[in-house]
């Protein structure tokens, strides 16, 4: 049976992860994450996913958040239980929260600004005029 409302953490670009209290339903993601969404599942948990922009990968219009895997991902996303047997989100468990939390700390908006800065210094090396 699914949800009404879960509970899910909020990651703003530049911004620590926030723990909210959200109705599961298409519209409030949508809301949330500002577009249409896209899920993407973390590597490591099966009971866990990532709701995104359905162009949060590669939207350049939106500011950069995270990095996930090989990915950079632009703009708000949230990160929820997923119960795999109904095909539905749930809340996350406390021990996702703290997870998750400490996953996309301080030192995750270090290292996407490092991965950036890095993308920049090479498409200028490769694309300056000689």
């Amino acid at each position: 049976m699914s949800q009404s409302s879960i509970q899910a953490l909020l990651v703003n670009p530049n911004e620590l992860p926030q723990l909210i209290k959200m109705p599961n339903t298409l519209r409030a993601q949508q809301k949330l994450v500002n577009g249409h969404i896209e899920v993407c599942y973390l590597n490591d948990d099966k009971d866990a996913c990532v709701i995104c922009n359905d162009y949060g990968k590669f939207d350049k219009r939106c500011e950069p958040n995270r990095c996930l895997g090989n990915d950079i991902i632009h703009g708000s996303f949230l990160i929820c239980g997923n119960d795999i047997e109904n095909g539905d989100f749930i809340s996350l468990s406390p021990e996702q929260v703290e997870k998750y939390k400490a996953q996309f700390n301080e030192d995750s908006i270090k290292k996407t600004q490092l991965r950036l800065n890095a993308q920049k210094l090479a498409h200028a090396i490769f694309y300056r005029k000689r």
